[in-house]
């Protein structure tokens, strides 16, 4: 069933008088007529009769008239939310995410997202760098975010923050209650190293631009591991400032001294030929949070 012919119909049927429809159509009469009677013979029935007023919807076409109604409407929301997708209002976004890269600045962001793009679909999978570099090679996530990110020429890495990196140690630890935390007062200190070396790989370079051996006691999956670890006075943990956010008991978190002071990078990763228009509008919130939070100088970052 043409949709046009469904809309002349309509007109039609509210004004009942062909005249008057086809001035409201911005058309001549006779091709309103053709399209009328073209309606009328796919369908094998008669929609109007003729009165000396204009014309009259028969039995069939009231039935009709409500039908086409619903129809317009269907076309008219399906038109609208297919132009909200293109321009990245509606649909769907997978995005990867993994460990401490959850905390803080990730959750702003989108939240900025969510409140420019309220109605789109967001989904978080939580997986390890190389499930995500799967996936964002396969299609099945558009970005992913997390600390270290192996180059691949068909991915662009967008810095997003450098953060600075605390030392987390049990309150019950003689250096919770020192200022700040040097390397001597590291020497013999028992700490939580990594299970994957790309997860603590800033903590490492630091280690290693020192000259300095860590006593490393216990592994940990992830940055937030490390601390339920801390917690449970197991060890210390070089973090991220984003893990400052969490509240776990007998945790508390110290800075480095500045000597030492270092950061950790945090980046998003997505297909250099995307062209989803989500992804644009999410990299628009990431550039905003850029241009409010500026990478701050003075650090040496740990790419």
């Amino acid at each position: 069933m043409d949709i046009r012919r469904l809309k002349y119909f309509i007109v039609t049927a509210e004004e009942r008088n062909i005249g008057r429809a086809a001035e409201r159509l911005h058309i001549t009469q006779p091709p309103l007529t053709r399209h009328i009677q073209s309606l009328e013979e796919a369908l094998g029935v008669q929609l109007f009769k003729r009165t000396s007023a204009g014309v009259e919807l028969t039995q069939a076409g009231t039935a009709l008239l409500a039908h086409a109604y619903n129809i317009s409407a269907h076309v008219e929301l399906a038109t609208e939310q297919i132009r909200r997708v293109a321009h990245g209002m509606e649909g769907r976004m997978d995005i990867g995410v993994f460990g401490s890269a959850m905390l803080d600045i990730i959750p702003r962001i989108l939240s900025a997202f969510s409140q420019a793009r309220p109605h789109v679909n967001v989904v978080l999978h939580n997986a390890p760098k190389h499930r995500q570099m799967e996936a964002l090679q396969q299609g099945r996530i558009l970005i992913a975010f997390d600390r270290y990110f192996p180059e691949s020429p068909d991915l662009h890495h967008e810095l997003i923050s450098q953060e600075p990196l605390w030392m987390a140690v049990n309150q019950r630890n003689p250096l919770a209650f020192k200022p700040c935390i040097t390397l001597d007062d590291l020497q013999g200190e028992p700490l939580i190293g990594e299970q994957d070396p790309s997860v603590f790989f800033a903590s490492q370079k630091l280690f290693r631009l020192q000259s300095f051996n860590p006593l490393i006691v216990h592994k940990a999956a992830d940055m937030i591991a490390a601390v339920v670890m801390v917690s449970g006075g197991f060890g210390s943990a070089l973090v991220p400032a984003s893990v400052l956010n969490l509240n776990l008991p007998d945790v508390v978190f110290r800075p480095l001294a500045p000597d030492i002071q270092s950061t950790i990078d945090l980046h998003g990763v997505y297909r250099k030929d995307e062209q989803s228009p989500l992804l644009a509008a999410l990299l628009g919130c990431i550039q905003d949070f850029k241009q409010q939070h500026p990478i701050p100088c003075g650090y040496h970052g740990m790419s």
